[in-house]
């Protein structure tokens, strides 16, 4: 199959295509999906495996086309509930969206996958953020890259060279790869392939910003569906958490967790000053409550499984004051758990040794507020 410019289309984007039309063009039963799954991705709330290529995708990578013209356009979550037009020159007519009925259980369950979803989402972004981080501190600069691809090549672990693309065939040694590399010095193939594995990269660059953006936009669109819920700002990218302090005019250059904190703040006073005025026209657009009212689905499943910036970003969300750069993840675990119980009448089972710690930490930094009463020393 080819495109309209005349270029093969690759098998994957032709199992895509034919997904794409066998399944949003009416057919939807063929994966054993409910009707209703249709609202869920072209609302941005769930992704779903393509039956052709078993790649997951969302509304922002999958494939759409006027209903008119059968022309392609760009789709974006916000026009599900509104009629638009497909933007090219010579089709003018206006079309929308299907919604099919959903009952308020089956609605109720899919609030409670997608935030399961969104949660795990979150600690993925997280992960991958702290193994970049780490893996660009032993790289380092591209030179020191390039010797590490050399070295590997040298040990027979990358079949490539890295300069010029020469194929190291099977039964060849060490030795082999180490005479190459001392004569590998053709300017014009090394060009070549250089610039070959740059289009490469480049292309894999693209793929991850979309599957990024795709990501990006899920987990704001899952926010929006379970009510804006302030306390679960934690769980959205920092490029949106950005986006939104930008519409409050505030500062985007401060980490992830001060800009929560900012951005709740503002939030709640607006939201408290809209109940105050009461009418139709300021009804309240945000869930502001707070920690120790929130139901528990509403909470991270497994706080204890959080690091200590994502704990952070959870404590921000819900406006607890806690210290930036003294606080380890037992210090805000306890304020969280305080904080969820209070008004509750039950008390937080609070942990000897990192009270101690706490102490020792304060003795050392130099305290001035520090003192040992009589009795209270550590006994070890």
């Amino acid at each position: 199959r080819y495109d309209e410019a005349g270029e093969a289309l690759s098998p994957e984007i032709v199992r895509a295509k034919q997904w794409y039309q066998r399944r949003v063009r009416g057919n939807t039963n063929d994966l054993g999906l409910e009707d209703a799954a249709y609202n869920f991705l072209m609302q941005g709330v769930k992704q779903y495996l393509c039956g052709g290529c078993f790649l997951r995708f969302g509304c922002m990578t999958a494939l759409h086309s006027c209903p008119h013209c059968r022309k392609p356009f760009e789709y974006d979550p916000d026009d599900y509930h509104r009629k638009i037009t497909c933007g090219n020159a010579k089709c003018d007519r206006e079309f929308g969206f299907w919604m099919f009925k959903v009952s308020e259980r089956r609605e109720q369950e899919i609030r409670r996958e997608v935030k399961e979803e969104n949660e795990k989402l979150a600690k993925t972004r997280a992960q991958q953020r702290r193994r970049g981080a780490r893996a660009d501190k032993r790289i380092g600069t591209l030179s020191n890259e390039e010797r590490v691809q050399e070295q590997l090549f040298t040990l027979r672990l990358l079949d490539n060279c890295p300069r010029c693309g020469w194929l190291l065939e099977r039964g060849m040694v060490k030795d082999d790869a180490r005479e190459h590399l001392k004569n590998c010095n053709d300017q014009k193939q090394i060009k070549a392939y250089q610039a070959e594995q740059a289009a490469k990269k480049s292309k894999e660059r693209s793929r991850k910003k979309a599957e990024e953006t795709q990501e990006e936009m899920q987990a704001f669109k899952t926010w929006e569906y379970n009510g804006r819920q302030v306390g679960q700002l934690w769980m959205l990218s920092e490029n949106i958490i950005r986006r939104e302090c930008k519409k409050y005019n505030l500062d985007t250059e401060d980490p992830k967790h001060v800009l929560i904190s900012k951005l709740g703040r503002v939030i709640r006073d607006r939201e408290r000053k809209m109940i105050t005025m009461g009418g139709e026209e300021h009804k309240s657009q945000h869930d502001i409550t707070p920690i120790h009212k929130v139901d528990a689905e509403d909470l991270p499943a497994n706080m204890d499984s959080l690091e200590t910036e994502e704990l952070q970003c959870v404590a921000a969300s819900y406006g607890l004051d806690f210290d930036h750069s003294n606080d380890v993840k037992v210090d805000l675990l306890k304020k969280l758990e305080t904080a969820r119980l209070k008004g509750t009448g039950l008390l937080a089972i609070l942990d000897d040794q990192s009270d101690k710690s706490r102490r020792r930490r304060r003795k050392s930094s130099g305290d001035p507020d520090y003192k040992i009463e009589a009795g209270a020393g550590d006994s070890d």
